[in-house]
């Protein structure tokens, strides 16, 4: 009788930082990972099988510093099939990109597969806990069939069979495997190919040595006494299930990004890196950027490393201080002060101390002068210097078209002469009227006799989130996968350790109020100008932005609504915070509403559980309205995230929204405990349009 194969992959998840800087961690590829990696493909090939993504085999292959020695190893392990890429760069915030950046995403296999003579077939990403079924098209058309997701071991899982067929609006489908951690093994009785996962953690790189392989495959042989045990790659397993493939069950619905929000914690680098691709756009349709030119690439490499899914250091590690958070000068003081220090004795250890102490181990002596407030802001600068690094390697006169764009996008109008408007008050212009609420938004918009904003929502108001303990509590027992083996770091990666002791600090939500109101109305335009301001209280305690200006913008012919926004001087604050610009519009049957992602279209009714049901990001074109009414369009360019139906930061109940419950653009957020950024301090401006085109009903 003919054994059946286990398949062995041998795979490290790559974060390009978290663990460190990430300047340290791609070092810690090029120059000891990698090299280990060949060196026990060299050693061993009949056991031995490294897989990676794409980015870092091309990276490796294209370095200056790598010695051509190096690289002549790497070419042979790759003809030999020692070291193999997958069919994807690294993990993505997929509907964070466009299709033109998920293309060259998947041009990076392509390239080396016509190097190498290789066609793959076969995909992977770690971490995150689900995608948007967007991205599911461009795999289809890069030749992918197979793409594994390996879920974060504390965050929720999809509802979803482990093996499924991924079925898109266009028709096209993928074949989807999941896994409750970054990999695990995978067999069927009646199937003769099972995958086996040697998968190690966070940027922890190859097996140690020769050893460590053969006891793996001595331990494997005896486990699986009926299979042949051989290392291998994805797309040989996926070869070999590809047959079984009309089996599987189909699935139709969004998944989306439980993790999506994490984006909103940097606010300046989301809103350059979407006026970016714009740009990257327009150049390729006026033929002063092609997709075979250096340039290109060059951009396109850097806007990757954006969507890549690290955006940070490991707070655990790096910041595993939870005092400090309140006031705001305590905060101050020990970001000056730099340095964390540990107090060591377990007999006066506080709640602050006990907390550090379970996170992390304090006597780590080579981490010792490297937790640092300093050092964990510079892992957020890094990521955000891919903009500029980007826009650097492009020609001259690009690069000052991108940077006069760029400062153009932080402007917004300034309207000098106004005659003042009264809130509360409608004004009628054309076949629109309007009433301005006392916090900024307008609370009743009606065009063509249809009424498009419900009593007690808004289209442009501003608020403010605080968050509690409780908040989190909430959150961890509707999310998170809590175990003895993962509450230890989990409650600090999702988490906000250490608020616990602060009673001032509860969920609020406060809102601005209008100290000026002006108007200037022509034929076709009305132009609105608001200053608001929160209270002293809020800005003393809360570092909220001292200065408010929101401006509206109406023009009849072109029938759009164009708000801008713009707040200056907030401070940095520790706290969970969250910044809304409410966009609700009331409409006759909410399900309507369609989002873009990717450039594909996405119901957010057609959301499956455990996927995210609360918050999307939404691709240039927005979400769009189609009803009886006639043709609404939403768009926000600077922060495409959006929560549907209320505020939904640290929610995740599994509701179904209704959207005119509300549409609110998270402009700000800072609730994830690691990776992404803690704080934000400046100033941030912001751009939503929103267009229509009615129908004429009878009456």
């Amino acid at each position: 009788m003919m054994k059946k194969k286990l398949h062995v992959v041998y795979k490290t998840h790559l974060d390009i930082g978290f663990t460190d800087l990430a300047e340290k961690v791609i070092d810690q590829y090029l120059y000891e990972f990698i090299p280990n990696a060949l060196a026990l493909g060299e050693q061993i090939p009949e056991k031995f099988t490294w897989t990676t993504g794409s980015w870092l085999i091309d990276f490796y292959l294209n370095h200056p510093d790598v010695t051509e020695t190096n690289k002549t190893r790497m070419r042979q392990a790759i003809k030999q099939g020692t070291i193999c890429w997958h069919g994807l760069p690294a993990t993505i915030h997929t509907e964070l990109m466009d299709g033109e950046l998920m293309d060259y995403a998947t041009s990076i296999s392509h390239g080396l597969d016509a190097e190498f003579g290789k066609k793959t077939i076969a995909s992977k990403m770690t971490d995150i806990p689900g995608h948007t079924i967007s991205m599911v098209p461009y795999l289809a058309k890069a030749g992918i069939d197979y793409l594994h997701i390996g879920v974060n071991a504390s965050s929720a899982i999809p509802k979803v069979p482990i093996m499924f067929v991924w079925k898109a609006v266009d028709g096209s489908d993928v074949i989807i495997h999941y896994a409750p951690d970054y990999g695990e093994v995978f067999e069927r009785e009646d199937w003769p190919d099972a995958l086996y996962f040697a998968h190690s953690h966070d940027n922890m790189g190859p097996p140690k040595s020769v050893e460590e392989v053969e006891t793996l495959f001595a331990t494997l042989e005896k486990e699986y006494p009926d299979y042949e045990i051989i290392p291998s790659s994805l797309d040989a397993f996926a070869q070999a299930i590809l047959p079984y493939k009309e089996t599987l069950p189909v699935i139709e619905e969004e998944i989306g990004d439980s993790w999506i929000h994490g984006i909103a914690s940097d606010p300046k680098k989301i809103a350059e890196y979407k006026a970016l691709l714009r740009l990257r756009t327009k150049w390729l349709e006026t033929g002063q950027l092609t997709r075979d030119s250096q340039a290109y690439k060059d951009l396109s490499s850097q806007l990757l490393l954006v969507a890549e899914h690290t955006w940070g250091a490991n707070g655990n590690v790096y910041l595993p201080e939870y005092r400090n958070y309140y006031p705001l000068e305590d905060f101050e003081a020990a970001r000056k002060k730099d340095l964390v220090e540990f107090n060591h004795n377990r007999l006066t250890m506080d709640f602050s101390d006990l907390m550090s102490y379970v996170s992390t181990d304090i006597d780590w002596e080579s981490m010792a002068d490297r937790r640092r407030y300093s050092l964990y802001e510079q892992s957020w600068q890094e990521q955000r210097d891919y903009i500029e690094k980007g826009i650097a390697l492009l020609p001259e006169a690009l690069q000052k078209e991108a940077r006069a764009y760029l400062a153009s996008e932080k402007e917004i109008p300034v309207i000098k002469t106004t005659t003042t408007i009264m809130p509360g008050k409608q004004y009628d212009f054309g076949n629109v009227s309007f009433v301005i609420g006392t916090t900024g938004g307008m609370s009743r918009l009606i065009i063509d006799g249809y009424s498009l904003i419900e009593e007690g929502k808004t289209f442009g108001g501003l608020s403010y989130e605080r968050f509690d303990f409780h908040d989190y509590s909430n959150f961890f027992v509707d999310y998170s996968r809590l175990t003895r083996w993962t509450t230890s770091w989990a409650m600090g990666d999702f988490g906000r350790r250490g608020i616990e002791i602060y009673s001032d600090v509860r969920h609020e939500i406060h809102q601005p109020s209008i100290i000026k109101a002006g108007m200037i109305l022509d034929d076709q335009t009305a132009q609105i100008s608001l200053d608001l301001a929160y209270s002293d209280e809020e800005v003393k305690k809360w570092g909220v932005p001292k200065k408010n200006t929101l401006v509206y913008l109406i023009n009849l012919e072109e029938k759009t609504i164009d708000l801008s926004y713009k707040w200056e001087e907030k401070q940095a604050n520790r706290l969970p915070e969250g910044y809304w610009l409410e966009t609700s519009i009331l409409v006759s049957n909410p399900t309507r509403w369609v989002m873009q992602k990717m450039n594909y279209p996405v119901n957010p009714s057609n959301v499956l559980e455990n996927g995210n049901r609360n918050m999307h990001v939404l691709s240039d074109e927005g979400m769009r309205y189609t009803g009886y009414e006639g043709r609404f369009d939403l768009i926000t360019k600077d922060a495409p995230l959006v929560s549907l139906g209320r505020r939904t930061l640290l929610k995740f109940d599994n509701q179904l929204p209704n959207l005119n419950d509300g549409i609110f653009v998270n402009l700000f957020n800072n609730v994830w405990g690691t990776n992404f950024a803690a704080w934000y301090e400046g100033d941030m401006t912001y751009h939503v349009r929103f267009k229509w085109e009615t129908n004429e009903i009878m009456s």
